[in-house]
């Protein structure tokens, strides 16, 4: 009777366990053992003004992005620990903060907040305490807590370094505040049996924060990502309770001078002693005062130290990563490099504006693929194979394989898209890997989908698409999108609507930026044909076209019906570049790749279409990319060198115009190395996404001007079309490591 009394009393109470909210994108990142890096919210909570603290917030997620990890942001949400936040939870949580109704929370007040169902950001304790309890191991962040000055008297002690006394966690840190007795924090810290290293070479002292050398002694120092992963995961592997503090002397040109900054913080520790100030609310003070007395300076240094801390936390995880997932120490032992950072961030379309190169807009869609078991295949039946899915369109996988071979973090690619409002527009924003600046939800349309059929041998056999939604992305939204961003290159797939490609052409006169179009299939690639008066040569309005043979001959073939080849204005380029004179019988049977261009067609559409097309790549499987240009060629050495860097080279002579040799330059580049085949489907976008960054990087690296740059352009992307080839995925994560 009373077990049974004790059990409806729990019912009537509303009696429950708390549980961990993690999210999607951070469960996937966790169950997949890719590398993650945690933040804390106290920034955002206590820590920067409104609307600068969401400016940062979201930055330092896309700087651990832009380094291949996966960012998760902590803070209690309604009560709820939550690991993980979208946009708009920060923004909650910095309007509460604004009111003053959001609670700082530290081990001590983790039961509070949850009981009272509070906001709550979270400290370096509490984040480290959330961060091991969903299994990560990496946190990034500005300074430590420690102990304070005088606090051999006052035991005023931050419960930081309680928490790494006991808690498996890395803090990676610019090291303990400025306002802190940094000597004494070091003792409790080497009591505790917290391991601490400074970045640097062995003798690099501690820095104090807000400078590079707080003049004590560092215990150890590491000198390469891999060594910091390693130490971190030896720990870990023999089970030990207790934490890491990875200290990253600030960058030089942020640091602020240790003569002027020690006497500020001196005055604002009097301050906080006449004022009676102390305990939780002592720190917000004092660097509340040391802003004021700075003139600001102090908070631009911060942020610029979090942003540097975030990208050396990412690369030590995607180290730790490595080790976890192989057991083997990294492929490179890279040597650290403290990340520069002088300016604020005045907001966040600033940042994104100052980072960001190039757009794709197209199609991003959920991919379904299934790959036969047998190399029979039943018409009209079922045919056993291995399913599975993941995020495809042809604009998202350009964009996805753009920014993972990007090696810049001063460069990103960002896709122009529109999802529906649906399950599959979830699945595939819960992991998109990259930014979702450009995305648009339209609530009146489904997501794209793709479904396709494989081979045994991983060859396309048939597929199927749902891309209407990408015919339908609003003009406003693609127009606010290009002018914010301001991109110098921006690639077009085919799946979008003529009047998208109309307005692009228009929109690039008035930008200048460089246009490139992919033609996505053989069926779509016809709708360029439908731009009214298309620029030619030099007026062109498309700078690249990337097709595959077949959608250069659907090309050629639209058009033609649309008449484009009887035009006034087309017929004088091409008849200046003498391309037939130039063919004779001889060259056609000597070399096998003119007489296979010849034979296929390849050769006399695509230099049809070069007067509206001046540069295009066909991209022609095993045969590597065949690339038609309009060149000028002055001198014999350097067709020699284009020689020497290509497999193919012919530069055919056109009219000298204002003295310079203009004419047509076809060229072969073969894939550089040997391709085990597993899965075609993502070569070809590969190859386009890490041409774009490339010319992203350097808008001129396809130019005949440095040839050298030139060829390891092209080398690049095609080594990035083998990487997808040879990996299950669509579009390979190896491209992070792409040389």
């Amino acid at each position: 009777m009373l077990r049974s009394n004790m059990r409806l009393c729990s019912k009537r109470v509303g009696f429950r366990r708390y549980h961990l909210k993690i999210s999607d994108e951070v469960k996937d990142a966790l169950h997949n053992k890719r590398p993650i890096v945690s933040l804390e919210s106290t920034i955002i909570s206590h820590g920067l003004p409104y609307p600068q603290n969401i400016e940062m917030a979201l930055a330092v997620e896309r700087e651990i992005r832009r380094n291949g990890a996966v960012p998760a942001t902590i803070a209690f949400i309604k009560g709820v620990p939550k690991v993980g936040l979208d946009a708009t939870e920060i923004e909650q949580l910095a309007e509460y903060a604004q009111k003053g109704a959001i609670n700082k929370v530290s081990r001590r007040d983790i039961a509070y907040t949850m009981a009272n169902k509070l906001y709550g950001g979270t400290t370096i304790s509490s984040t480290m305490i959330l961060s091991e309890k969903a299994g990560i191991s990496v946190f990034a962040t500005g300074g430590l807590g420690g102990v304070h000055k005088g606090g051999e008297l006052t035991l005023d002690v931050s419960a930081d370094l309680e928490e790494l006394g006991r808690t498996p966690v890395a803090v990676v840190c610019a090291g303990p505040k400025a306002i802190l007795d940094i000597p004494r924090t070091m003792e409790y810290l080497e009591t505790k049996g917290c391991m601490v290293a400074t970045m640097g070479p062995k003798g690099t002292n501690v820095p104090g924060f807000y400078t590079r050398d707080s003049g004590v002694k560092s215990p150890y120092n590491f000198q390469s990502y891999a060594e910091a992963a390693q130490i971190i995961h030896s720990g870990n592997s023999f089970g030990l309770r207790s934490g890491y503090l990875l200290c990253c002397p600030p960058p030089k040109e942020v640091a602020l001078d240790e003569h002027i900054i020690n006497g500020i913080i001196e005055d604002a520790c009097r301050e906080a002693e006449y004022r009676g100030v102390a305990g939780k609310e002592l720190t917000p003070f004092l660097l509340k005062e040391i802003a004021l007395k700075t003139g600001g300076a102090s908070v631009s240094c911060n942020i610029s130290f979090v942003l540097n801390n975030a990208s050396i936390a990412s690369k030590i995880a995607l180290e730790l990563s490595r080790l976890q997932n192989t057991g083997q120490a990294a492929i490179d032992n890279e040597p650290l490099h403290l990340k520069s950072s002088q300016n604020d961030l005045a907001s966040n379309k600033e940042e994104i504006k100052k980072k960001t190169y190039s757009a794709v807009i197209g199609s991003v869609a959920l991919d379904t693929q299934c790959k036969l078991n047998s190399p029979k295949v039943y018409k009209f039946d079922s045919n056993p194979g291995k399913a599975s899915n993941s995020i495809g369109g042809v604009g998202h996988n350009v964009a996805l394989s753009a920014n993972l071979s990007n090696r810049s973090s001063n460069h990103e690619t960002v896709l122009i898209s529109s999802v529906g409002d649906d399950y599959a527009a979830k699945a595939i924003l819960s992991d998109f890997g990259m930014s979702k600046e450009g995305i648009y939800v339209d609530k009146t349309q489904s997501t794209a989908q793709y479904i396709s059929l494989l081979t045994q041998d991983g060859e396309l056999f048939i597929a199927g698409s749902d891309m209407d939604i990408a015919t339908k992305i609003p003009l406003d939204h693609i127009n606010e999108k290009i002018k914010s961003l301001n991109p110098n290159v921006v690639l077009v797939d085919a799946n979008i609507s003529v009047p998208v490609l109309q307005y692009l052409v228009t929109l690039r006169k008035e930008l200048g930026f460089k246009l490139i179009f992919e033609p996505t299939s053989s069926a779509k690639a016809s709708k360029i044909a439908n731009i009214k008066n298309l620029g030619v040569y030099p007026n062109h309005d498309f700078d690249i076209i990337t097709p595959t043979e077949n959608e250069l001959k659907a090309i050629h073939q639209a058009m033609d019906n649309a008449g484009k080849f009887d035009l006034d204005n087309w017929f004088p380029v091409l008849d200046s570049l003498k391309i037939d004179k130039n063919i004779s019988i001889k060259n056609r049977a000597n070399n096998k790749h003119l007489k296979y261009l010849l034979d296929v067609g390849i050769f006399q559409t695509a230099s049809l279409l070069l007067p509206y097309f001046p540069r295009i790549i066909v991209k022609n499987g095993a045969r590597g990319v065949y690339i038609f240009s309009i060149e000028k060629v002055n001198s014999p050495s350097k067709l020699q060198l284009l020689s020497q860097n290509s497999d193919f080279c012919m530069f055919a002579k056109g009219d000298v115009i204002n003295g310079d040799q203009y004419g047509v330059l076809v060229e072969n580049h073969a894939v550089p190395v040997r391709v085990d085949v597993s899965n075609v489907s993502g070569a070809g976008d590969t190859l386009v996404g890490v041409l774009l960054n490339e010319l992203s990087i350097n808008p001129s690296c396809l130019d005949i001007d440095d040839i050298s740059r030139r060829k390891n352009c092209l080398d690049r992307a095609q080594l990035g079309a083998k990487l997808s080839i040879e990996d299950t995925e669509t579009i390979s994560k190896k491209l992070r490591h792409l040389p």
